[in-house]
Formats: C-alpha cells, sequence, structure tokens
C-alpha cells in the first residue's frame, strides 16, 4: 500500500482500534500529511510471508518444544509442526509500505496461513498478536478466514490483543496471554474526522458538492456529521458495525454472550488475570504453552473443555476430508451470511476439480435460493401449458410438427391454421388426414 492510498485508508475509514495507538502513530502520520514519508518505486507486487515452524518432539500429542526454526519450504518442516504466524502493529487490509517497516496485511497473512493449513506437515497454528486494532475493512473477512482452518488456532500475545485483534483473537480456538502486564480489549467501533474545509476555504478553495435527483441520500450521514450533526452517522454506520463485533465475539465465545458478558463488550480494556477471570482470554502462559496447546487441539487431548469457540471445530475438521486434501472446502464450515464469499465457494470448487470430483459443486445458500425461485417459475409455466415436465412439452411440439409436415406435404395444402367448424367436417377421431386436408380444400373452393 502506497504513502497516499495508506493515509486515505487511515483518515477515511472506520476503525476498530485502541485510541492509544492512534495516538502512537499521529507523528508519523503527521509526516506523511507533509508528503515526506518514504515513498515506493515501482509497481508492487505481493510479498511472500513464511510463518516460523515449531516442531514437537517425542511421542505424538507430547507437544515437546523443540525451538523455531525458519524454512525455505512447508516440505522441510517436520511433522506435526506448528506454524507460527505473526500480526502486529496496526491491522489493515492491504500490506502496509510508509507508515513503518513492511507489514503485512490481512489479506496476505490470510493466504499464508491458508498455504500453512493446506500442508500436511502442519498440524496447528499460533497467531502471535500485539495489535491495538485497525481499520474495519478486511476484519470481519480474517476473522472468517481463521474460524474456518482445518487446523486449530491458538491466540498468544505478549503486549496487547485490542478492537480488531480482538475480533482476530476470538476467532481463534484459544486465547493465551503471557504475563499480568499483558492487556485486552477495546471492543468497538470508532471514527475520528479531521475537516480541513474550513481551513482550505480560507485559502480560496472553493467547494461544490451537487447529488443527482433522486440522490438526496446520497453521502447523507457524512454531510450531517460535517454539520455537526453525529447522530445519523452513529446510527447508520458505526452501531451496525458495533454491533456485527460484538455479535461474532458472542459466537465465537459464547461465555460472552451473558448480561455481565456484555459489560466486556462496551470498549474497555482488561490486563491479562483481570480477563483470565472474565472469559476474554482462557489463560496466561508463556510462547511455549501456546505452541503445546496449539498441539493439544490437533490431536484431540486438550482437556479444556469448549472456553474457545473454534475448538471443536477445529479439532474435528482436522480429521473430515482424509489429512486434510480439502482445505478450502473444510474453510466454509460453520461460515454464514456474508463470510461465505464468492472468493471462498470458487477456492472450494477449484479444489474439488483439482481432486478429479466433477460431478458435483457448491453454491451459496443465495444461487440456491434464486436456482429455486428459478425452478418454481418454471415449474408454474408447464403447470399453465398442460404438462408435468419438459419432455411432455418438447413431445407436444415435435407432435405438432409432424402433423404441419404431414399436411403441408399434401398436393394444394395451403397451411395447417385454417379454423375448422364442425358443422363443415365431422370428426370422428380416427378421420384419414388427407379427407381432413381434402375437405378444408374444398371448403375454401367453394
Amino acid at each position: 500500500m502506497r504513502d497516499h492510498t495508506l493515509l486515505a485508508t487511515i483518515l477515511g475509514g472506520p476503525f476498530a482500534i485502541q485510541h492509544q495507538t492512534v495516538l502512537g502513530y499521529l507523528p508519523r502520520i503527521a509526516v506523511l500529511m507533509r508528503g515526506e514519508g518514504a515513498q515506493v518505486e515501482g509497481p508492487q507486487g505481493k510479498r511472500r510471508v513464511r510463518p516460523t515452524m515449531v516442531a514437537s518432539l517425542g511421542m505424538p500429542g507430547a507437544a515437546t518444544v523443540a525451538g523455531g526454526q525458519r524454512v525455505k519450504s512447508y516440505d522441510e518442516a517436520p511433522e506435526q509442526s506448528v506454524a507460527i504466524h505473526s500480526l502486529r502493529g496496526v491491522m489493515m487490509k492491504d500490506d502496509q509500505e510508509g507508515l513503518c517497516a513492511y507489514t503485512p496485511g490481512t489479506a496476505t497473512l490470510g493466504r499464508s496461513m491458508l498455504a500453512a493449513d493446506a500442508h500436511d506437515n502442519v498440524a496447528a497454528h499460533v497467531l502471535m498478536i500485539d495489535s491495538g486494532g485497525g481499520a474495519v475493512d478486511g476484519t470481519a473477512e480474517f476473522g472468517a478466514l481463521l474460524k474456518g482452518l482445518t487446523k486449530p488456532v491458538v491466540a498468544y500475545s505478549n503486549g496487547i490483543i485490542a478492537s480488531a485483534a480482538y475480533w482476530a483473537a476470538a476467532s481463534c480456538a484459544r486465547i493465551v496471554m503471557n504475563n499480568g502486564t499483558c492487556a485486552v480489549g477495546s471492543i468497538g467501533v470508532m471514527c475520528s474526522i479531521v475537516d480541513y474545509k474550513p481551513a482550505l476555504e480560507k485559502l480560496g478553495v472553493n467547494f461544490h458538492d451537487l447529488r443527482a435527483d433522486d440522490s438526496d441520500e446520497k453521502n447523507e450521514d457524512f454531510y450531517q456529521l460535517l454539520q455537526g450533526n453525529y447522530k445519523p452517522y452513529i446510527a447508520n454506520v458505526l452501531n451496525p458495525l458495533r454491533d456485527m463485533f460484538a455479535g461474532t465475539v458472542k459466537e465465537n465465545r459464547p461465555q460472552l454472550a451473558t448480561k455481565e458478558g456484555e459489560k466486556l463488550l462496551r470498549g474497555g480494556m482488561y490486563f491479562a488475570e483481570a480477563a483470565a477471570g472474565n472469559g476474554l482470554v482462557d489463560e496466561i502462559g508463556s510462547f511455549n504453552r501456546a505452541v503445546e496447546l496449539a498441539l493439544e487441539l490437533a490431536d484431540g487431548s486438550d482437556a479444556g473443555g469448549d472456553t474457545g469457540p473454534t475448538s471443536a471445530t477445529h479439532s474435528n475438521q482436522a480429521n473430515m476430508f482424509g489429512k486434510n486434501k480439502f482445505t478450502a472446502v473444510a474453510a466454509l464450515a460453520g461460515l454464514e451470511g456474508a463470510a461465505v464469499t464468492t472468493a471462498l465457494i470458487s477456492a472450494a470448487n477449484d479444489e474439488l476439480e483439482e481432486k478429479g470430483i466433477t460431478g458435483a459443486a457448491l453454491i451459496s445458500a443465495d444461487a440456491f435460493n434464486s436456482m429455486e425461485q428459478s425452478m418454481k417459475a418454471t415449474t408454474d409455466a408447464l403447470a399453465a401449458a398442460g404438462v408435468q415436465n419438459i419432455g411432455e412439452l418438447v413431445t407436444q411440439r415435435d407432435q405438432a410438427r409432424q402433423q404441419a409436415a404431414e399436411f403441408g406435404d399434401q398436393p394444394g395444402a395451403l397451411g395447417t391454421t385454417s379454423l375448422k367448424e364442425k358443422s363443415d367436417i365431422e370428426e370422428d377421431g380416427a378421420e384419414d388426414p388427407q379427407k381432413l386436408v381434402d375437405a378444408l380444400h374444398e371448403r375454401m373452393l367453394s
């Protein structure tokens, strides 16, 4: 993401982010606004982000941590390895170039996690988080991706997990905080708007905002915000986003879907011990403990109960499709509504085709409902035509064509659409077609 694109994203969109994180980045944002940021020249290709691999030693399920080692390919990783991924700094959907050192966006990180999840040598994931949150854009999709991975994911932090970062953490099977000074929370949505219009008007800049007829609601919430009326923007933008955020957290961590749990979803921050006591996180432990827990979830030996939202999902999915040969298909498990994107369905169907399954395909619920409506309309039309299926209609058509051809081949035939009257031609149901044609011909000549 170039400096100007990054700056536009920062200044223009709603964020799920801890306020202290925003203040910490203000000096850097000011530098970008003065055009002094580091410019990246040339086209930017997709960066490859490879996780660190941590292997287990001893008997399966022993979860003895051997230490981290960076590998060039997943094939080099030992079996029963844990993929270690990093989510740090301000969360953005696209990669960041300019705000700080290169930071992969959630889209790039998601692709990396999918690649690791698809490999047989990877048994589980640990997502290391130290983030105060970030842009709303891309966060819901990243959370859905985490929840849909076939191998269990443990979120681990030795710093903070706040706002959008907690959206991601809550989508993991377990959350582990390193020590009592670590903090978690800030579950909510905010938006800071900077209005430069008055300053620019003093410089002689004139603004002319025009809306087409019947477009009176176009950007109306934002216009009201600039005039000091914040209620429409809060009601129509921030509140729905907050409800989606809180709803996802409660769905993923059912222990928070209580009256007491609701109090934790109002934006407060909590140190690790308090968070472990109120259900925001699962335990306080070291990085090694997070790795051990991930491996315990992978082989089903974790005895911590259904604390996390996806513990059952992840541990069961690992064996659903034969050593994870259908990673993209399994990634759809548990997803609903907008989380089932066209891209995910397309990836799943590509995977099925790659495995030689060409007689079946996946479609979204919306596409299925649309197909049902189309089939009903077709059935109604057939009933109106007096048939039960298209085969009967085709048979009637072929019979009509055959009769027309027989009549048309007779000498002196003038067509088959003349109206017969019972008074002129008697029909007994078995009369020879030639006699009918002759009778029609005689009638027209008289």
